[in-house]
């Protein structure tokens, strides 16, 4: 076998079982319902949601600035596991103590370790994309991306019933306690497939040496590359939609109540969506290539917040449908947008270029705090119906974003 086989399967390894992970604490469902678990409402979930997914405008640049010299980057991303799985098993053991300490202190404690487990995460993924780019062959990317989410979410598929059986058979916080602990255990386990990887050793440019200075050269990238300053507009207007998702769950706690039951249900019928849509995308990134499946998450970014309107008041059953259109809309980014970004990168600036799109992900950072603020001013329906027009114009985006001719 290979050194690009072996790293092919070492990254499916790792896929199949951080999905595992990511069903016992999926952002748009368990940790938004955790939240209300506790007592909070919008603000607190766009808080959560502004750690778990804006960590990243600080953290990659930041780390970028740093690993983009490093000819390897295994270490690095193998440290950035390490620390996740520990802030994982350190939330379980807390949230055991509930009973004891106080709210405040609780919702202080999980909050601060979400931090941790995201600004590692953030370290962590910086590596990741610049490893995964240079060690797979040009011809094994699509298939990988494909592979993965199919993979990803037949392992969502598997945990789905247990995170349900979970979340509904013991009560509030036995239930959060066993869902980060099982998280934490199968995140260590999906770290064997990093230790199994064959790293090239790829001397970088040096054209930036400081955070300071990769600072300064933001713009001479952006002019030099308009396929990467595209390709930052796209995931600005696209973030709105992304971080929007969490708080479909405080949306549907004020419809419906809130059970553990329920949440499993939401979880169970988001996997689903994810699955059917895996295929679906599939057959189109190897057709037509990742551009088109970007635009099929455009698509559904932009119907989502309207759906959650439209059905507001209908039986549970038929509202579902809107956690079936997440997983759609989840599946496609997770698909797509990876690999548009490899795609117009090169091995030698791809960490770089990583950090500085999540350095311009000003919607990711900022929008998760205004929305919950919003939301108590004006209403559900304003903020919703804003963000789906504000998707819906990165449409016009995509054509201009082409690959690059480097590899």
């Amino acid at each position: 076998m290979d050194k690009s086989q072996r790293n092919y399967y070492a990254f499916l390894w790792h896929a199949a079982f951080f999905a595992l992970t990511a069903a016992f604490t999926e952002i748009n469902t368990v940790l938004p319902s955790l939240v209300v678990k506790v007592g909070g409402g919008t603000f607190l979930i766009g808080l959560l949601t502004a750690i778990m997914v804006g960590t990243p405008i600080i953290g990659q640049l930041l780390f970028a600035s740093y690993l983009h010299l490093r000819p390897r980057k295994r270490g690095f991303l193998l440290l950035g596991v390490g620390l996740r799985v520990t802030a994982l098993a350190v939330v379980s053991v807390i949230l055991s103590f509930s009973d004891v300490i106080s709210s405040q202190t609780l919702i202080v404690s999980v909050f601060v370790l979400m931090f941790v487990f995201a600004l590692s995460g953030t370290f962590a993924g910086v590596s990741y994309t610049d490893i995964l780019g240079k060690s797979l062959a040009v011809e094994q990317r699509g298939r990988f991306f494909v592979n993965r989410q199919i993979l990803t979410s037949s392992a969502f598929l598997m945990t789905a019933p247990a995170s349900r059986w979970i979340l509904g058979h013991f009560v509030y916080p036995y239930n959060y306690v066993w869902m980060f602990a099982l998280a934490s255990g199968l995140l260590f386990v999906a770290s064997f497939g990093f230790w199994a990887l064959d790293e090239p050793e790829i001397q970088p440019s040096r054209e930036v040496h400081s955070f300071f200075k990769v600072l300064q050269a933001i713009p001479q990238h952006l002019r030099q590359n308009p396929s990467l300053r595209r390709y930052i507009i796209l995931i600005n207007l696209t973030g709105f939609g992304l971080t929007l998702m969490p708080f479909y769950i405080a949306f549907a706690s004020h419809q419906y109540g809130l059970s553990g039951a329920q949440v499993g249900n939401y979880l169970m019928v988001q996997i689903g969506g994810m699955i059917l849509s895996s295929f679906f995308w599939g057959r189109f990134v190897k057709r037509y290539g990742f551009a088109t499946v970007v635009r099929g998450c455009i698509v559904c970014g932009t119907l989502l917040p309207l759906l959650v309107l439209a059905l507001s008041g209908v039986p549970l059953p038929i509202f579902l449908g809107v956690f079936f259109l997440m997983g759609v809309a989840i599946s496609a980014r997770k698909i797509a947008f990876d690999g548009l970004l490899i795609e117009i990168t090169t091995n030698t600036n791809r960490a770089l270029h990583k950090g500085i799109v999540g350095a311009m992900s000003l919607t990711t950072a900022l929008f998760p705090l205004v929305a919950g603020g919003l939301i108590l001013w004006i209403g559900y329906t304003p903020v919703f119906v804003t963000v789906s027009l504000l998707v819906s114009s990165a449409w016009f985006i995509v054509p201009g974003i082409t690959a690059s001719t480097e590899v």
